[in-house]
């Protein structure tokens, strides 16, 4: 990614998002943490002040718009987005956030598809199904989650110089592991898969068979 892009990373309100974002930053990436109001999620750790923080107060598109344009002003242009889900959501909290980085997405297509012509961009989120992308024998998950498997594979079709990929961890997995498996993925050279899945014991695609 060029070096006057950051990375726009939400927050899930554990510990993975401070983790993440200092890993990141020590591999030279500008991160920006982007924080939905409390109410989209069940537990909400605070974040050190080291890290850069644009918090919505409410999940209004015209809002967004202005909290982006904001982080654009103050941090720069996006070369990245990165959604990390919460691990316990109701039904209506993943709803809103669905709908949340759809619109995030929207607004964001301009600037990651600029973003291109100077290295790599990404669209990736990041669930905790059951790492088997919902195909395993955990079925304790909200549905509409896969929505952003959904997303994330539509706009890889309409954006193919972007790197889009929904990532798919075990709730069990350690957070150290779960942060190098995002990272990992992030560099993967495979621009071919949408969606991989990551479990206490095996990395998890899905690929068509003729």
């Amino acid at each position: 990614m060029s070096s006057d892009r950051i990375c726009l990373l939400t927050d899930d309100g554990s510990l993975i998002t401070v983790k993440l974002a200092d890993a990141l930053t020590k591999q030279g990436w500008k991160v920006v943490v982007l924080s939905f109001p409390e109410s989209t999620m069940t537990e909400k750790l605070p974040l050190p002040e080291r890290i850069n923080h644009v918090i919505l107060s409410e999940m209004t598109e015209e809002h967004l718009k202005q909290k982006l344009e904001t982080v654009v002003n103050n941090y720069g242009e996006v070369g990245a987005f990165i959604h990390l889900n919460p691990v316990n959501v109701t039904k209506s909290q993943a709803k809103a956030l669905v709908k949340q980085v759809f619109l995030i997405a929207k607004h964001l297509k301009k600037s990651l598809d600029e973003a291109v012509k100077q290295g790599r961009s990404w669209f990736v989120t990041v669930t905790h199904l059951d790492g088997e992308l919902g195909l395993g024998e955990n079925s304790k998950f909200e549905s509409i989650i896969g929505g952003f498997f959904g997303l994330t594979k539509t706009l890889g079709l309409e954006w193919q110089n972007v790197f889009c990929r929904t990532i798919d961890l075990s709730p069990d997995l350690d957070i150290e592991i779960a942060v190098n498996s995002i990272i990992a993925e992030l560099y993967d050279p495979n621009l071919l898969i949408s969606e991989v899945g990551y479990s206490l014991h095996k990395r998890t695609t899905i690929t068509a068979e003729n």
